[in-house]
């Protein structure tokens, strides 16, 4: 029996298919179960889950995942997880028919016959631990050349103020135009250390060598354009999780016929950085999709 796994992220029903219509970003999607590629922590109460592209064909998607973040009790990443696997490689336990909502959170409903209609409902979960559905995030069927976006979790490794600590998973081909990026604290170091920028490259650069691409974000980036203008802030004390560096106001970049490869690298002395900092890169382009590094 084919089994498959539903999320929906909107709590009025009436909202679900106008919220995120025909976006990368829908308000609710169903993954068939065997497209499950991994769970991961990336917070203290997110759970990530990252699927097989559902809509691209044609072209190699190894590099791209679909993913599903849900929100859950400090603590009970684990017991979600084993729940979930629970449930797919069991579905008589209560999903005979190979349909297994993992979250959904309307809890009001919608419906043309007016006694059906705005009832109050309670969200359904796979596990007493979920307290939401997050961002549900389908890559764009496009696939090939079009407009693209790409998000991914870094940990950032220590080194000394201009190394490589983090290196995206991706790069671009070429003829891509760098439309937009941002850098996002997801978890912080524990020691006072942890400015960042984001630099992109001609070539792969080693992690823990010199960055010796041109910065994009961060606070030495070209006419000061990030906003703010700053680096990413991992710093234990003085950094918040969730304060992100856009690449504001910069021209949109053609990279001709260079690809393009992502690294975060350090701005003051990290060497001694302790703790398991964390940091969320976003990147929008024209041009051809992302390949695997």
């Amino acid at each position: 029996m084919n089994k498959f796994l539903y999320f929906r992220t909107v709590a009025d029903e009436a909202n679900d298919g106008v919220t995120g219509l025909k976006t990368n970003s829908p308000s609710s999607f169903m993954f068939p179960a065997d497209t499950l590629m991994a769970m991961q922590p990336t917070s203290d109460t997110a759970l990530t889950l990252y699927f097989k592209p559902a809509l691209l064909t044609g072209h190699s998607t190894d590099a791209l995942r679909d993913t599903v973040v849900l929100n859950v009790t400090q603590g009970d990443t684990f017991e979600v997880m084993a729940k979930i696997t629970d449930a797919i490689a069991n579905p008589a336990r209560g999903h005979s028919d190979g349909f297994i909502v993992v979250a959904d959170d309307v809890t009001t409903t919608d419906s043309a016959t007016a006694a059906l209609a705005d009832l109050a409902v309670a969200g359904q979960y796979i596990h007493s631990s979920i307290t939401s559905c997050g961002a549900i995030t389908v890559n764009n069927p496009s696939g090939g050349n079009g407009i693209h976006e790409y998000y991914e979790v870094l940990d950032i490794g220590t080194g000394d103020s201009g190394d490589v600590a983090a290196l995206l998973s991706v790069k671009l081909p070429a003829q891509a135009v760098l439309i937009e990026g941002a850098m996002v604290p997801v978890e912080l170091a524990s020691t006072t250390h942890g400015l960042c920028a984001l630099h992109f490259h001609s070539a792969s650069v080693a992690f823990d060598s010199s960055g010796a691409g041109t910065e994009w974000i961060g606070a030495g980036s070209a006419g000061t354009a990030s906003i703010p203008d700053a680096d990413a802030d991992l710093d234990g004390t003085a950094g918040v999780v969730g304060k992100a560096v856009h690449s504001g106001s910069i021209a949109k970049i053609a990279r001709g016929t260079d690809e393009t490869f992502f690294s975060v690298v350090v701005q003051e002395d990290c060497s001694s950085m302790g703790g398991t900092p964390k940091l969320g890169v976003y990147i929008k382009w024209a041009g051809p999709a992302a390949v695997a590094v």
